[in-house]
């Protein structure tokens, strides 16, 4: 058994927090639906929607949740989604653009991480998903752990929603963003909320994002537009009809190639460690080795329905309704491979001098269609005279997916210099056409039911259970057009999961919880890359979490502590850009702990630190290495996140605020041969209330300009993606 000190450590650190009887016997009065001075915390009493049916609120849900609103993006500059749940505790993201939408959490990554837009799912995260403007969103919410139960397949190591902004039936309002900073970096924004009746309102969001980015070429662009029409001819009816469109190119930078550092002049040090004797050059730092006409763009429509009708005291129907499109498009140069000795050739048969670059081509185009609908009824009752609340429902869908794909015939398609990559065109290389086409069809229908039953006044209980019903039809077609029967296969899957955990009122504002959860799901890679005999049967997980929660100091103090313990057996891992394996096994334990603390009206403090254990059980990635309890890759052992603020300095209309990220070692590799060194980075900002309603920010994130290693995309081994350098920004934002 592997040593437990940062357990108790960790633990240790949290008791202060937790040791408020006193405080907390004094204000068992006080209402803690509170909101602080800057959106630090909503209180234990806030009931997110990530939460599940039930409506249950923070403290007596047993789970771990967090809730990042549009106050705290607003004010700590968030411009993507992303950014704003890496500060959830032990949440990471990755930033690849082979992976956009790239989130670990509790030791897992990429498709087994579920993400949400208002509670849809749209497919395997790291194909489906994009980076969103987080101007457009109300709250980021994570949820950590398994959630099969409430939303299906793909989320053991925790699910995130991202919840567009609601009309305000009651007022008008009207939201400005407009940002410069760094890298030609241009953020703007524009949204309003109207009543067009006493039984309708409107709310419209725009915005774009827009850089040169911090490696040259690279140009990250997006256009979002959020509206949405909320109908409520009564207190007991309302229907909200929404449409998202995204439009985007993605960043094209790939990372920087690992070299031997005997052929390195100077390396950056700092980085990271390996085995090998690979490092990075220092001349590679903010180096784009991609062609000079590289694509990774996105047309992206979502028109969603939600009827909701409180038919009477003891009955609510709820219904949700979607389309999605989506047209995605990828034409790079992603992989760089060192070549360290004669015989390398390019796609034209031309000698690769040694110590040049050896590049690919890769493009994929991807096609989607999706439609599906949830139903569920919620009955307030009494069971045998204890309270009860009982949530029922369905829900189906059906996801056309087609992926066209191709590469060339060589195995490095051209080379550029380490020192100086020349960019280069896409070109048209031998064996890259025709396209290698795969269209998969997924069609799921699934029955679930909540429960929460009231024991006593202080207990209750929670529990859910669902059951699918999944068919897969996966089709391989060579590039003759020829239908490939060797990889191809179809599927039917029955996964059943449930969760069970009771909730107890220690004191009115402290609770304990525990639950058990089990997650059957498809495996844990992207399931549109399997292929026939890379599965036969679904992954299972089981995940065990105990924790508290406490709210103290008229709500002033809310803190949050838990340990996990998840297994997960038959897991499928991506190991190359076209390529999964059967990893066996994977072993994720933790400890987490959240606090937010309001000072008094000028100091705020909110924080946050993560310890995660993960190793494989029996895994071969390839045949000539045994990963087999070794470290999961990007899962750094520690993660801690702490901001602080004073609001009105000095009696000024003036908010100076300062934060600290810091993310341990983390291994890069399967192997375990790559080691990513940790960083911290301190962000600041000073924001001046101009008037009523408007505020001018100035930031700088990185302030020490801390070089570090944010991802090392196991698809991509010879290359590590950096972290951006300091920058700096200046936005005026206004509400009214």
């Amino acid at each position: 058994m592997r040593p437990l000190r940062p357990f108790r450590s960790l633990l240790l650190a949290g008791l202060p927090l937790l040791s408020l009887p006193q405080a907390i016997a004094q204000d068992q009065g006080a209402n803690d639906e509170y909101i602080t001075a800057h959106g630090q915390s909503t209180g234990l009493n806030a009931r997110p929607a990530i939460g599940g049916r039930l409506g249950l609120s923070l403290q007596h849900n047993p789970a771990s949740i967090a809730v990042i609103d549009q106050k705290i993006i607003s004010q700590r500059g968030y411009a993507q989604a992303e950014q704003a749940a890496d500060f959830a505790p032990g949440v990471t993201s990755g930033g690849s653009p082979g992976n956009p939408a790239q989130l670990m959490m509790r030791g897992f990554s990429g498709n087994q991480i579920l993400i949400l837009r208002d509670g849809f799912y749209f497919g395997p995260t790291t194909m489906v998903n994009r980076p969103l403007n987080a101007f457009n969103l109300e709250a980021v919410e994570v949820l950590k752990g398994p959630s099969s139960v409430l939303y299906g397949q793909g989320a053991v190591g925790g699910t995130v929603d991202m919840r567009t902004r609601s009309p305000d039936p009651d007022h008008a309002h009207l939201d400005t963003l407009v940002s410069y900073g760094s890298f030609n970096t241009w953020n703007a924004g524009i949204g309003g909320s109207i009543p067009l009746s006493p039984t309708l309102a409107i709310r419209s969001d725009f915005s774009r994002t827009s850089s040169d980015g911090y490696v040259k070429g690279a140009d990250p662009h997006s256009n979002d537009w959020t509206t949405t029409l909320l109908w409520h001819p009564s207190q007991n009816f309302s229907a909200r009809l929404g449409m998202d469109y995204l439009t985007d190119e993605l960043s094209t930078y790939y990372g920087a190639p690992l070299v031997p550092g005997s052929a390195v002049q100077e390396e950056a040090r700092g980085l990271l460690h390996s085995s090998s004797g690979l490092v990075v050059s220092k001349t590679s730092l903010w180096r784009n080795y991609n062609v000079a006409n590289p694509r990774a763009s996105s047309v992206n429509a979502t028109p969603t329905l939600h009827l909701n009708w409180i038919v009477n005291d003891w009955l609510t129907l709820h219904d949700k309704a979607y389309f999605s499109y989506a047209k995605r498009r990828w034409d790079n140069a992603e992989t760089y491979s060192y070549i360290g000795s004669e015989g390398a050739v390019d796609a034209s048969n031309a000698p690769i001098e040694p110590g040049r670059i050896g590049r690919d081509r890769f493009y994929v185009y991807q096609n989607q269609h999706q439609i599906g609908d949830t139903i569920d009824a919620r009955f307030d009752s009494t069971f045998f005279g204890l309270k009860n609340r009982l949530v029922i429902g369905g829900d189906a869908y059906y996801l056309r997916f087609i992926r066209n794909r191709g590469f060339p015939d060589a195995s490095y398609a051209d080379s550029v210099s380490l020192t100086d990559p020349e960019g280069g065109a896409l070109g048209n290389f031998a064996g890259e056409y025709p396209c290698r086409k795969s269209p998969t069809t997924l069609i799921d229908a699934g029955l679930f039911l909540e429960d929460t039953l009231s024991l006593t006044r202080t207990l209750r209980l929670v529990g859910g259970f669902r059951y699918d019903w999944l068919s897969l039809d996966r089709q391989n077609y060579n590039q003759n057009g020829q239908f490939n029967t060797a990889t191809s296969f179809k599927g039917h899957y029955n996964p059943a999961n449930f969760r069970i955990g009771p909730v107890y009122d220690i004191l009115p504002n402290v609770s304990l919880y525990g639950v058990y959860t089990t997650a059957e799901d498809p495996p844990g890679s992207n399931l549109f890359l399997a292929n026939k005999g890379q599965f036969s049967r679904l992954s299972h997980s089981r995940q065990g979490e105990i924790g508290v929660k406490a709210s103290a100091l008229s709500g002033r103090l809310v803190t949050t502590l838990s340990l996990f313990d998840i297994r997960r057996t038959r897991v499928l891992v991506q190991t190359g850009q076209d390529s999964v394996s059967t990893a066996g096994s994977q072993h994720s334990r933790g400890v987490e702990g959240q606090a937010d603390w309001r000072l008094d009206r000028h100091w705020s403090l909110s924080g946050n630190v993560a310890y995660t254990d993960a190793h494989y059980g029996t895994f071969y990635p390839d045949a000539a290495t045994d990963a087999s309890g070794n470290q999961v890759p990007n899962v750094p052992a520690v993660t801690a996140n702490l901001w602080a603020v004073w609001s009105s300095a000095l009696d000024l209309p003036v908010d100076l605020g300062a934060g600290m990220r810091y993310v341990s070692a983390r291994k890069g590799d399967f192997a375990n041969t790559l080691s990513l060194k940790d960083y911290a980075l301190v962000n600041v900002f000073a924001g001046w209330h101009i008037r009523r309603g408007f505020t001018l920010y100035g930031r700088i994130d990185n302030l020490a300009n801390k070089h570090f290693v944010q991802w090392a995309d196991t698809s991509y081994p010879s290359e590590v993606l950096i972290g951006a350098p300091r920058s700096f920004s200046i936005s005026m934002q206004a509400g009214f």
